[in-house]
């Protein structure tokens, strides 16, 4: 599709004309081709299904950053290799100082805390394992590349802010790799699953960097009725393995969040 159809084509669903929120050749959107190999950490089954509904533990909604605000479809999540995925996936378990000096002064005046001690601050359980698998493939399909500068502009004329109760000013690729307003992003995400340019939709996804390291890039690729068990656009090009600790990339990211594992 040209700039200018998919100008259109934005223009279009929220009944704007381009020219009246004055989005010139310059803001055309960005939207990135075939990513080509990518990897994915996720769980057998299948690892490159979509996740199983009862997961969705969030109001039947999944919580990550471009999964859907209504809850009526599902992403995968890919990244260019390995580490991407397990900085992604482990962020959550690093410690937190504040949190490990409150914990060291409470008072275990009844004896409870020894009788069922805690993980340690930055300690995974070997559980996190189970069943876990990871492998690559080759992933094709068109992208929103999220923080290009031509994608903030078309977002924020076309996008309605207003519901979120920004103004243009407020919004930068901060606000966007951001991951405590989930209902933002998960909403944009809405936004660009429902463009269309009249008989395709207009992405098959989002592109955007990690927030552990702009040089990763990564996808979240949108379940499409014509996909109901794997995206179309993922082709695996090697067995599923599983996790064990001593993958280099595992390791490479439990060293950089302070991880340790332990028996739970």
């Amino acid at each position: 599709m040209s700039d200018a159809a998919t100008l259109a084509a934005l223009g279009d669903l929220f009944r704007f004309r381009v020219n009246e929120v004055r989005v010139t050749e310059f803001a055309a959107p960005e939207i990135t081709g075939d990513p080509g190999e990518v990897f994915h950490v996720g769980f057998a089954p299948d690892l490159w299904g979509w996740a199983p509904w009862q997961y969705a533990t969030d109001s039947g909604r999944f919580d990550s950053r471009w999964d859907d605000q209504r809850g009526e479809f599902r992403t995968l999540y890919t990244a260019d290799g390995l580490l991407g995925c397990f900085l992604e996936l482990l962020a959550r378990f690093r410690p937190s100082a504040p949190v490990a000096a409150g914990l060291d002064e409470v008072e275990d005046d009844d004896g409870s805390v020894a009788q069922y001690p805690e993980a340690p601050p930055g300690a995974v359980g070997y559980s996190w394992l189970d069943g876990r698998q990871y492998g690559a493939a080759m992933q094709t399909g068109r992208y929103w590349a999220i923080t290009h500068s031509r994608n903030l502009a078309a977002l924020i004329a076309f996008y309605p802010l207003g519901r979120h109760g920004l103004s243009p000013r407020d919004v930068d690729t901060a606000l966007l790799k951001d991951a405590r307003d989930r209902d933002l992003t998960r909403s944009i995400a809405r936004w660009l699953y429902e463009l269309h340019d009249g008989r395709e939709p207009l992405v098959d996804g989002v592109e955007f960097s990690s927030r552990h390291g702009d040089e990763i890039r990564m996808w979240a690729v949108f379940e499409r009725p014509d996909s109901p068990h794997r995206s179309v656009h993922i082709s695996p090009t090697t067995e599923p393995a599983q996790v064990h600790p001593d993958l280099p990339q595992l390791v490479e990211v439990f060293g950089r969040f302070g991880l340790s594992w332990y028996d739970d």
